[in-house]
């Protein structure tokens, strides 16, 4: 089994949480090995927050990732802008009120903008994955009762910050196993035999 083939475009993820400190910072980091690891050189990704600019990633985040070889010592928080929302083919928030925040401050945001639960959760299901990964993003927004994004769901990650390091290792591993079937589901290994 292959990744299959890939778009003549990049196809650009953006993970978004509050701070750009813990949560979008471990999805970006995983994303991106899991990224080198498939061999998925057409794929890009980053992270932002709704809060800061240039505040380094939490010191528990840092050794949590460092517990799994990333180093993220490099990493500085950026505040989102629509720059960067129109720019990116996929955008996935750590919790609903993430999702409608962008999907209100950009016009025309919503259809790209999706919890990584929900996101994860319907590619899981689903039992059409044909076509490219924007295709797949695609019918889900189509597919989505925008009402989801009310409340709070399961489809949320919790946020570890300020909490004990046990926390953020229970948040690291939702957010790997998450960011892991996002990519099974964008990206489904091909059967060439």
């Amino acid at each position: 089994m292959v990744a299959a083939s890939q778009e003549s475009t990049p196809f650009r993820i953006l993970t978004v949480c509050t701070a750009n400190i813990c949560r979008s910072v471990m999805a970006e980091r995983f994303l991106r090995r899991e990224i080198e690891t498939r061999g998925l050189p057409r794929v890009s990704v980053g992270s932002c927050g709704v809060l800061f600019d240039d505040e380094p990633a939490s010191a528990t985040v840092l050794a949590v990732l460092s517990e799994r070889d990333i180093d993220a010592s490099d990493h500085r928080s950026r505040r989102f802008t629509a720059e960067l929302l129109v720019a990116a083919d996929l955008v996935v928030t750590m919790e609903r009120r993430h999702a409608r925040e962008l999907a209100v401050a950009i016009e025309g945001a919503s259809s790209r903008v999706h919890t990584l639960g929900a996101l994860v959760a319907w590619l899981g299901s689903t039992e059409d994955l044909s076509g490219s990964p924007a295709d797949r993003v695609a019918r889900f927004s189509r597919e989505r009762d925008p009402s989801d994004l009310l409340g709070s769901g399961p489809d949320e990650v919790e946020d570890p910050h300020g909490r004990s390091k046990r926390v953020h290792r229970k948040a690291a591993d939702r957010i790997e196993a998450l960011a892991v079937g996002m990519l099974d589901g964008l990206y489904p290994p091909i059967d060439i035999g």
